[in-house]
């Protein structure tokens, strides 16, 4: 007997790679939510570990599972997720992270409350491989944190939750980022409405040896940071209120940077 399934609102994005020792725990912080109407979209980017096979035993009609067969990267892969996503709100949440139980909630009830609002973010906490806490990543207030960020990568991906129609006015996927493509996003929703902070610690980063930062070189991670900083004041988010910081935080990359050519060398 066949039913017709009410549409989701949220639709929740993860995508892994030899996720092994994390995924199961991400997915069952979804399955907690108090918020019901969501799907969850995983996709296995090509892994080589067990992750595939742990994926099979999650069997539900609210998570759909798309497994690549070659590895494209986690950017080009969220990507095909957002081609699949049905709802009105996407949610975005790594594989070696996971979420509170009233995260969804929170950010449903804002994205509804003000139709201004294009992006919502919680507060995080930093969490280890045993889920010991690490650090709380704390601002001083709402105001402070718009201010600095259009000059500082202050979001957690894994704590975004956006309106659909971003991703087809401002496009996700962009090439010429190969570690913070999901920053250059966040900016460019910022251009064009407003971003909401929830002072609530509803999302757990996760700091682990196989962590792709860690595997990215400052150089990269710099230059990219500061061609962020540059699209900010080239797109008017950099203005009297925060050139002071956009200064300072160009000062300290630069500096940064020769420092780290010269190690190079």
């Amino acid at each position: 007997m066949f039913f017709l399934r009410n549409k989701p609102k949220v639709s929740i994005i993860t995508v892994c790679y030899n996720s092994k020792k994390f995924i199961q725990f991400a997915i069952e912080s979804i399955k907690k939510q108090e918020y019901k109407n969501w799907e969850l979209i995983i996709v296995n980017d090509c892994s080589n570990d067990s992750t595939k096979e742990i994926l099979k035993k999650n069997k539900c009609n609210k998570i759909k599972i798309i497994n690549l067969k070659k590895n494209v990267g986690p950017y080009k892969a969220t990507s095909v997720a957002l081609k699949k996503a049905t709802g009105k709100y996407v949610a975005i949440l790594d594989s070696d992270d996971y979420s509170h139980s009233k995260r969804i909630s929170s950010q449903v009830f804002e994205l509804e409350k003000n139709p201004k609002i294009g992006l919502v973010l919680t507060k995080y906490k930093l969490i280890n491989e045993k889920n010991k806490i690490i650090k709380n990543i704390d601002f001083i207030s709402e105001k402070d944190f718009n201010k600095r960020f259009p000059c500082e990568n202050l979001a957690c991906n894994s704590s975004a939750m956006f309106r659909k129609k971003f991703v087809k006015d401002l496009t996700f996927y962009n090439s010429n980022y190969f570690y913070s493509c999901d920053y250059n996003f966040f900016l460019k929703i910022f251009a064009v409405s407003k971003i909401k902070l929830i002072n609530k610690f509803y999302t757990f980063y996760r700091i682990h040896e196989n962590q792709r930062t860690n595997k990215l070189k400052a150089k990269i991670i710099l230059k990219e940071n500061i061609s962020h900083l540059f699209w900010s004041m080239n797109n008017g988010l950099i203005n009297i209120n925060n050139l002071d910081l956009f200064l300072k935080r160009f000062i300290i990359l630069n500096f940064k940077l020769l420092l780290e050519i010269l190690r190079l060398r």
